[in-house]
């Protein structure tokens, strides 16, 4: 790099910040957990009766047995990854819901697109502090664009992205974005 060029840096109002990304609890998702335990301990007990003589041990006992352990294994594991690799994010310019392992899709909405914030909470959410936040763009009316589904603390949620909304610059730092 020669002497003669000068590099002008981005200005830091300009730049995109992370606020907070988080998961769905893993609350909502208890009945997948508690089956899939339950079906690895069935299949466990349905091997170790067959192996001791209680059931006699055919064949079809032994494959049922492994069905049962290696099928709860699986929804155990299928349930925590889609849990794990649902992300919620909350930035300076927009929100985002990133899911997916392999083919990941990502969803966002500038704070200048939205027109309404608001949460969905059920009794039976509330009792555990989670709920929805749905999120509605002014291009779709008032049905939800984005929800982020069974978060804790749905309220404070909604709260940090009103903010957003209300103190939304001008003109825009992400103006020179392109939107989808």
């Amino acid at each position: 790099m020669s002497s003669d060029t000068t590099m002008t840096p981005f200005p830091p109002e300009k730049k995109e910040r992370l606020v907070i990304i988080f998961h769905p609890k893993r609350v909502s998702l208890i009945f997948f957990y508690v089956f899939s335990t339950a079906l690895v301990i069935m299949g466990v007990i349905f091997m170790s009766a067959s192996t001791f003589g209680a059931i006699p041990p055919t064949l079809i006992s032994w494959a049922l047995g492994n069905a049962a352990i290696i099928f709860g294994i699986l929804l155990f594991a299928r349930t925590e990854m889609k849990r794990n690799f649902t992300l919620y994010i909350i930035t300076t310019w927009n929100v985002r819901i990133r899911k997916g392992i392999f083919r990941r899709e990502t969803r966002r909405l500038f704070y200048d697109e939205i027109s309404e914030c608001r949460t969905t909470i059920y009794p039976d959410e509330q009792r555990v502090g989670m709920g929805d936040v749905e999120i509605c763009s002014s291009k779709a009316g008032n049905d939800a664009t984005l929800i982020f589904e069974e978060v804790e603390n749905p309220e404070g949620v909604r709260e940090i992205i009103t903010k957003f909304i209300e103190t939304t610059p001008y003109p825009l730092p992400w103006g020179h974005l392109e939107r989808d």
